[in-house]
């Protein structure tokens, strides 16, 4: 086929019309995509972020004395709430609770005393599922355990520190330790390497 010097000037118009075309397509595809993203992060942005860990005790009197003791801090605020609409929430029938706010430095304490309804003595080992613990980060884990057993706390295990022996793949040189508050909540201390390490803000 014979193509002269007008058809072949047309086709090359074409060509480069469809082209331009095609990536202008893209780059808005490109953009609407990095608008969806950006979207998506921001909604999102509230679960990267921890507020506050709630432990329900017995007597709030006695928590509050042994985690201000424990952390060095006092309890910023002291309250109950209770009612139709805080039982709705929760998903009880009703409620009354007593609680303490403790503000560590990167993250809250709810301490919660609930008058209503009647609280049950919960029960769990580390291996249970749905089970919890709260780790307290220290700078010398030797010296966070020596105040531990001068305040007459019983660790539930001498602290180690870990090692290739211990099967994982990093952080070798993170010390930990367990106990108990007076409630039975399981806490833990950790002078965290590698990846149990967290950038201070």
């Amino acid at each position: 086929m014979i193509i002269n010097k007008m058809e072949r000037k047309k086709f090359i118009q074409r060509a480069t019309l469809g082209a331009a075309a095609v990536l202008t397509g893209s780059a808005i595809s490109l953009n609407a995509k990095t608008k969806i993203m950006e979207n998506t992060s921001s909604k999102n942005k509230g679960f990267s972020r921890a507020n506050h860990v709630g432990i329900v005790v017995a007597n709030l009197d006695k928590s509050i004395a042994f985690y201000e003791a424990l952390t060095g801090l006092k309890v910023t605020n002291v309250d109950q709430i209770g009612g139709d609409r805080m039982a709705q929430v929760l998903g009880l029938k009703k409620t009354l609770i007593r609680y303490a706010n403790l503000h560590l430095e990167n993250i809250n304490m709810d301490l919660l005393e609930y008058e209503q309804p009647e609280p049950v003595k919960a029960h769990y080992e580390n291996n249970q599922i749905s089970a919890m613990h709260l780790c307290f980060e220290v700078d010398n884990i030797q010296d966070a355990v020596k105040r531990l057993k001068d305040a007459g706390i019983k660790l539930s295990g001498e602290p180690i520190i870990f090692e290739a022996a211990d099967g994982l793949k990093s952080g070798f040189g993170t010390a930990v330790a367990y106990f108990d508050d007076p409630d039975g909540t399981h806490l833990e201390i950790i002078e965290p390497q590698g990846p149990f390490k967290r950038e201070r803000q």
